[in-house]
C-alpha cells in the first residue's frame, strides 16, 4: 500500500504567450498549451491555487512581480509548479538564455527575463519542491548540473524518500536549441506527451523523473528537439522529487 503522504499546499504558476509583437512573431499553440495544462491540473491533481498569465497579462513586471508573491508566500512544506510556453532567446555573446514576455518588442535584454532570473526566484522560493517545466527555445540553458536519480519502486519507502528532500528540477522541451511550436492535436509535441504522461497514469502518486520517463523518447522521435531532465545548481536541490497527487484518490 502506498502512503499517505503529509503534503503543505501546491501551488502552480501557468504562463502563456502567444500575442508576440515588434521583432517577436505570434506563435500558435503557446496560451492553448498552457490552459490544456491548467485544466488538467484543476481537474484531476490537488492544486491548492493555481495562478495564470496568457497573453497580455504576461508582461515582464507582471511575472517578476508574481515570482515575488511566491518568495513571499510559499513556506517550507509546500510545493510549486511553474509552466511555461512562450519564446525563448539566446544570447551567445552573453552564453545566457531568456524568457520573452509578451511586451517585448525588440530583441534587447532589457526587454526579457534572463535564466539568471529564474534561477535566482527558483531559488527564493522556500518551498519543499519546485519544478520548472519550460517549453521554449533554448530552455535548458537554465541547467549548470547533473545528478543521479533515486532508483524507483512503487513503494511507501521510495515515496517517502524522494518526498522528504527538497527538490529544484526542470524539466525542458529541449535543451539549448529551438523547439518546435506546432506539434499534436494543437499542442505541441513536448506538452502534448506532457500532458498524455499525466492522462495515462493511474497511479495517485506520480513523480517527475518519472513523467520525464514518458515523455523523452516519443518527443525525441517525433521532432528535432530533445528534453532535459535535471536539477538546478545552487538552488536549494537536495535529490529529492516533485510529487504529482490524483485528486480522484
Amino acid at each position: 500500500m502506498l502512503p499517505s503522504l503529509k503534503t503543505g499546499k501546491y501551488y502552480a504558476l501557468i504562463i502563456g504567450i502567444d500575442n508576440y509583437r515588434g521583432e517577436w512573431p505570434k506563435l500558435n499553440n503557446a496560451v492553448r498549451d498552457a490552459k490544456a495544462v491548467e485544466d488538467f491540473l484543476r481537474t484531476s491533481y490537488s492544486f491548492d491555487k493555481i495562478i495564470t498569465l496568457y497573453d497580455n497579462e504576461a508582461t515582464r513586471t507582471e511575472i517578476f512581480d508574481t515570482f515575488e508573491w511566491l518568495v513571499e508566500n510559499v513556506i517550507e512544506d509546500d510545493n510549486v509548479l511553474i509552466y511555461f510556453s512562450g519564446h525563448g532567446e539566446l544570447k551567445k555573446n552573453l552564453k545566457k538564455g531568456f524568457w520573452v514576455p509578451v511586451d517585448a518588442t525588440t530583441q534587447s535584454v532589457v526587454d526579457l527575463i534572463s535564466n539568471s532570473d529564474i534561477h535566482t526566484f527558483i531559488g527564493g522560493i522556500d518551498s519543499k519542491h519546485t519544478l520548472l517545466i519550460s517549453d521554449a527555445c533554448f530552455a535548458g540553458d537554465i541547467f549548470r548540473s547533473r545528478r543521479d536519480r533515486i532508483p524507483f519502486e512503487d513503494s511507501e519507502r521510495y515515496y517517502s524518500e524522494v518526498y522528504r528532500k527538497r527538490s529544484r528540477q526542470a524539466i525542458t522541451s529541449g535543451g539549448v536549441e529551438p523547439v518546435m511550436d506546432g506539434g499534436r492535436d494543437g499542442h505541441s509535441v513536448f506538452t502534448y506527451y506532457f500532458l498524455k504522461a499525466l492522462k495515462d497514469n493511474e497511479s495517485k502518486y506520480f513523480d517527475a523523473g518519472m513523467i520525464y520517463d514518458e515523455l523523452k523518447v516519443p518527443v525525441s522521435n517525433n521532432s528535432k528537439q530533445t528534453p532535459m531532465f535535471q536539477s538546478i545548481k545552487n538552488t536549494g536541490d537536495e535529490g529529492g522529487q516533485f510529487v504529482f497527487i490524483r485528486s480522484e484518490y
